[in-house]
């Protein structure tokens, strides 16, 4: 119930800023299973019964809603002070 009561009384600045920290998540996140794949293929050296690894949205999303999390917490704040700042 708290976390409903944190969302509805976000500013819509901050919904913006979270909504923007997601997409620069989401290809982050995209980097990290790329960079995973590529590690994988290196140590399996494309051996012929090695699985693949894909990317998947859930793993995607997922990957993608934790570093977004991460980032407003980490610097959320100063972001939405500074612009409010340059709205003024």
């Amino acid at each position: 119930m708290r976390f409903a009561k944190w969302l509805y009384h976000l500013s819509a600045t901050d919904q913006l800023i979270i909504i923007g920290f997601f997409f620069f998540s989401i290809a982050l996140s995209y980097l990290t299973i790329i960079s995973l794949r590529f590690w994988h293929n290196r140590i399996h050296h494309k051996a012929e019964y090695s699985h693949n690894v894909r990317i998947t949205p859930i793993f995607l999303l997922g990957l993608a809603l934790i570093y977004a999390a991460l980032l407003y917490m980490s610097i959320g704040e100063s972001v939405t002070k500074w612009i409010l700042e340059l709205s003024q």
